[in-house]
């Protein structure tokens, strides 16, 4: 068997042939242009991914930001959570220098030291703790409070 050529010589009446660019006359082909919706569809693709390029960048950079602020709260809460630490310390000891001073030992040390001495004998006051009155009782205190306060007032003189 041998390759033979197609008995069909003349093409068909349905088959195109591959059009011509058009001739201007002086030998140049004409110029291509693209048609109008295919640049249209170009142009709104670049902008899309120019758009796209934008809002990407944009979105990193806040990021970049929100990360910036994130560390330097961080910063400032470490340096927050160090000054309270001393303050806390600074406080007890300043408690123990004020339990210190006001001792009873240091308040005697500081009379000798200025001079003072300590008086014949010591008198200790222990008070009761205070409980609600009824109204029986609160006239009583109240006349003896009256009362007490008037003697106090004639022990004390005409000066106040």
């Amino acid at each position: 068997m041998s390759a033979q050529p197609s008995p069909r010589v003349n093409p068909s009446s349905h088959a195109t042939t591959r059009p011509r660019s058009p001739n201007r006359g002086d030998g140049a082909r004409a110029r291509l242009t693209v048609a109008p919706e295919v640049a249209r569809r170009r142009l709104r693709a670049r902008l899309l991914m120019w758009g796209a390029a934008l809002v990407t960048v944009a979105s990193l950079f806040t990021l970049v930001a929100f990360h910036v602020f994130e560390a330097q709260s961080a910063f400032t809460l470490e340096h927050l959570s160090k000054e309270r630490t001393n303050e806390q310390l600074r406080y007890a000891r300043l408690r123990d220098q004020v339990a210190r001073l006001s001792s009873a030992s240091a308040v005697i040390a500081a009379a000798n030291k200025l001079g003072m001495v300590q008086g014949p004998g010591v008198v200790t006051l222990s008070v009761q703790s205070a409980q609600p009155s009824t109204g029986a009782q609160s006239s009583l205190v109240t006349a003896s409070s009256n009362d007490s306060y008037d003697r106090t007032k004639q022990a004390l003189g005409p000066t106040p």
